[in-house]
């Protein structure tokens, strides 16, 4: 994910589930799963194909929620080392 997306990026397009919304239910909301990302937000729950690669079945996505979380979670442990 070297590429920087604003957080108005739009990530689930069944959804209309912006990145921004996703950041904020894994920093505020403390989701810390695909699975709740999708509760909070409603990300995923439609096709599944922005969950990840692997689930992307039409190869329509650039940036998937296994990512996101995956690099916050990268940047919290950081932060506290």
């Amino acid at each position: 994910m070297a590429r920087k997306f604003e957080h108005t990026y739009e990530v689930c397009f069944c959804k209309h589930v912006t990145l921004g919304e996703i950041v904020y239910a894994i920093e505020q909301k403390g989701a810390d799963s695909v699975e709740k990302i999708g509760q909070i937000t409603d990300a995923g729950t439609v096709c599944g194909c922005c969950k990840s690669k692997e689930d992307d079945y039409a190869s329509k996505h650039i940036l998937y929620l296994d990512q996101i979380l995956k690099k916050l979670k990268d940047e919290q442990k950081q932060r506290t080392n």
